[in-house]
């Protein structure tokens, strides 16, 4: 599938956006502690400044090389009446779909509420830890402002924007509850639940002062958003990860209710990139479409947007679409209305059009712009197969690219939650990443990607506080039985492991506990006789490897 030669609408962007600038709320922070710098923004929007109209999302992080120039999460969904109703963010060029804030209890957002809440909140893993030696100590908490300050449930200190009191009477910013009432206490050694070394959290709904992005049906939905990244010294640094839990506050029950990530990834120069997928991964890719940039020169990564699922109670979609759109305004252009935002989330063109695979192989035309057979992704091809499906191949000239990847079809509930996760990954700069290069190949983004998924399904979402410089992630080489335990829990070592073995026990509030262990060859007893029912986490270091586990003590 030829892509066009793209237009570039710059000049538009800036006019539009300086219309709505005084009505949206520029508040933006980072997450810098790793390879990757990546900016978040209150109204849902990322890797941007609004105030500048600047990319802020760079790799390595200590340079100003950008992997990409903005993203949103997009969700869609019909209500029992086959109303479409959606959400979605761009450059903000029409306005803003998304607000921040919660939800009220007659599900809307008032622009004063919105604007008590335009905050991100920021914590630091090493925060936590001085504050809790500062509890053990007896210090003083004051200076614990971004701990203090944390929008949990019944926080008496909680601030909003410019230090407004919050009240806040719902479950929010998620917290560790030592004494298991539901409060958020800080004053009392209670502290953020963030997930990695680094987070950021804020929350923000598609139903407030104005929803002219899309100009669609609001969902009445609400997000608490959740970005952190891992400083580690190993593959970790190479990603940042994200995790809404998508709230549905209205009264409808939509079906075929999907969400994406809108992703503007830019490999330094815009104008040359190229895009495609691995589709048993769920990843997306962005690499540049020649051999030098005008930014990276001839050492360039490849990035990407690992897709990790849609998670409800009863179902976890994984990646049901990849589709592409130019920046221009053609029938595979920028999208204007709500139907065609929509569109692009079900694997269709703008204007309806279903994409097709009309690649026949290399150096050879294609078939002829929607005339093969219908594909719900595009370029799911390695470049360095000329026989598979990808611009490479495909003889594509190099341009501004955005893609759109996500999930499939799921039924979203009044009341219910879905959990919705990616990665934004990005490998180490090399002259193997372009097309052109003679190297060309998707291994190392597909190897970081494998990595990237193994330590999240393993952990189920990224507290891992365990996994130090150098490690690697050993599943299936550790079998644990029986679970839930009794007196006697048993690990058995079913690979090659070996040397000096460490087991850890934690409890759900992520503080060690003790048990007797004992080993015999492969096979390693502990005895949980002792400890109280509930769920465990288990670490099994062994060497240069280690995995988690979790067991249940009845």
């Amino acid at each position: 599938m030829k892509k066009l030669v793209l237009l570039s609408f710059i000049s538009s962007f800036f006019f539009l956006n300086s219309v709505y600038a005084q009505t949206a709320f520029p508040v933006k922070d980072s997450l810098d502690i790793n390879n990757i710098n990546a900016m978040a923004l209150v109204h849902g929007d990322m890797w941007w400044n609004p105030q500048t109209g600047l990319d802020n999302c760079f790799s390595p992080g200590g340079t100003r090389k950008n992997i990409s120039s903005a993203g949103a999460l997009w969700m869609s969904g019909y209500d029992a009446s086959d109303n479409l109703h959606i959400a979605a963010q761009t450059y903000r060029q029409h306005g803003n779909d998304y607000w921040p804030g919660p939800l009220n209890p007659t599900d809307t957002l008032t622009y004063a509420t919105s604007g008590n809440w335009a905050k991100i909140w920021k914590v630091n893993r090493t925060d936590i830890n001085a504050f809790l030696a500062a509890i053990a100590s007896g210090a003083s908490l004051s200076s614990f402002t971004s701990i203090l300050s944390w929008p949990g449930n019944g926080n008496n200190y909680a601030t909003g924007a410019g230090g407004v009191a919050l009240t806040i009477t719902t479950d929010m910013a998620p917290f560790v509850d030592l004494n298991g009432d539901g409060i958020y206490e800080p004053q009392q050694g209670e502290y953020p639940d963030i997930k990695g070394d680094q987070a950021l959290w804020w929350v923000f709904s598609d139903n407030g002062p104005a929803h002219n992005e899309t100009n669609g049906r609001p969902l009445g939905l609400e997000v608490h958003a959740m970005a952190y990244a891992f400083s580690r010294g190993n593959f970790l640094d190479s990603a940042i990860f994200y995790n809404y839990s998508i709230i549905n506050k209205s009264a409808n029950t939509y079906h075929n209710f999907r969400a994406s990530q809108f992703a503007d990834m830019d490999m330094g120069n815009p104008m040359d990139d190229f895009i495609g997928c691995d589709t048993n991964r769920g990843l997306g890719i962005i690499y540049n479409g020649e051999p030098n940039d005008a930014i990276y020169g001839t050492n360039i990564p490849m990035a990407g947007i690992l897709f990790m699922g849609l998670l409800t109670d009863s179902l976890n979609s994984r990646m049901g679409n990849f589709i592409y759109f130019n920046n221009d305004f053609s029938t595979s252009g920028n999208p204007a209305v709500d139907t065609e935002y929509n569109n692009y989330l079900r694997n269709k063109f703008r204007r309806g059009m279903h994409i097709t695979d009309d690649y026949t192989s290399h150096g050879v035309p294609t078939i002829g712009f929607g005339s093969g057979p219908a594909a719900n992704f595009v370029f799911p091809g390695d470049p360095s197969d000329n026989t598979q499906w990808s611009e490479c191949s495909s003889g594509n000239t190099p341009g501004d690219r955005r893609f759109v990847i996500g999930s499939g079809d799921i039924q979203l509930n009044p009341g219910a939650i879905a959990e919705f996760d990616f990665a934004l990954i990005s490998t180490t700069p090399d002259t193997n990443n372009a097309c052109g290069d003679s190297g060309l190949s998707y291994t190392n983004i597909k190897k970081l990607a494998d990595q990237i998924r193994a330590v999240y399904d393993d952990d189920g979402g990224g507290h891992i506080p365990w996994l130090q410089a150098g490690q690697q992630v050993a599943k299936s080489l550790i079998s644990i039985y029986p679970n839930p335990a009794h007196d006697e829990l048993f690990l058995e070592n079913t690979g090659n492991l070996t040397g000096a073995e460490t087991i850890t026990l934690f409890n759900m509030l992520g503080q060690v506990v003790d048990a007797p262990v004992s080993a015999a060859g492969k096979k390693t007893t502990i005895n949980t006789a002792g400890l109280p029912p509930g769920l465990y986490n288990l670490l099994y270091v062994n060497g240069g490897t280690q995995t988690r586990m979790k067991f249940v003590k009845e």
